[in-house]
């Protein structure tokens, strides 16, 4: 059996992004006059919730800011501003062997979407920033966080894109990043390769069908070979 599509999950699967988020976040908290300043520890911790308004709110509560939802939204909405400048002024390039694989997976007669709980503004400017390496037509689609009522590790995502393209979980292949992602992927049934992102330390190996430190390791071939062993019936 060959898969009949390839699910791109989070945008750190596509690209590396987490330390221009970071500093974007302690922009934007300075512009509303809150002395925090996330460390690089401090928001590899935070990454381990999903959600970046739902972690202002937890540390609002947690040190007795008491922000309102409109301070939080402008602190999450003027961060995604500062970050996808950074990522377009800093040409962020796509992460080694991801642009290969989708054109292996699309070559293959693979559907391929970018199946993120993100806004339509951050994978706008991964693509911009590509310089071509990828484009909205290397996609057959592009899911966002407002098409569904709950954000990653909810399946809900996966399931609308299962939905969308009228297949089953045994039809596909997810990419991603992080242990709350694969934990998505992984909910809605689909075989999950992740390759952790710079600020992602979780131990996935016990979610994940398939490691990689990068995409480079490995092809298209060879994840197909792993999702075919994956469906075979084990006999006792």
């Amino acid at each position: 059996m060959t898969p009949k599509a390839l699910f791109i999950g989070s945008i750190g699967a596509v690209a590396e992004t987490s330390e221009l988020q970071r500093l974007a976040y302690n922009q934007a908290m300075a512009e509303q006059g809150l002395n925090w300043e996330w460390t690089p520890e401090t928001y590899r911790a935070l990454l381990r919730s999903s959600g970046g308004q739902d972690r202002l709110r937890l540390l609002s509560d947690a040190t007795h800011q008491n922000l309102t939802d409109e301070v939080i939204q402008k602190i999450h909405s003027q961060k995604t501003i500062l970050a996808c400048e950074m990522i377009i002024d800093q040409k962020v390039t796509p992460r080694p062997g991801v642009v290969s694989l989708i054109k292996q997976a699309k070559e293959t007669g693979a559907k391929v979407a970018w199946v993120t709980s993100t806004y339509p503004a951050n994978t706008d400017a991964i693509l911009a920033s590509s310089n071509g390496a990828l484009t909205k037509d290397s996609f057959d689609y592009i899911f966002h966080r407002e098409e569904v009522q709950e954000g990653k590790p909810s399946p809900e995502i996966y399931q609308k894109a299962l939905q969308r393209f009228g297949l089953e979980a045994s039809d596909c292949i997810a990419l991603e990043d992080s242990l709350i992602s694969a934990l998505a992927a992984k909910g809605a049934g689909i075989f999950t390769i992740v390759t952790p992102g710079q600020y992602h330390d979780e131990h996935v190996e016990n979610i994940a069908d398939r490691v990689f430190l990068s995409l480079a390791q490995t092809n298209w071939k060879e994840l197909v070979t792993h999702y075919q062993a994956s469906l075979k019936p084990i006999v006792e």
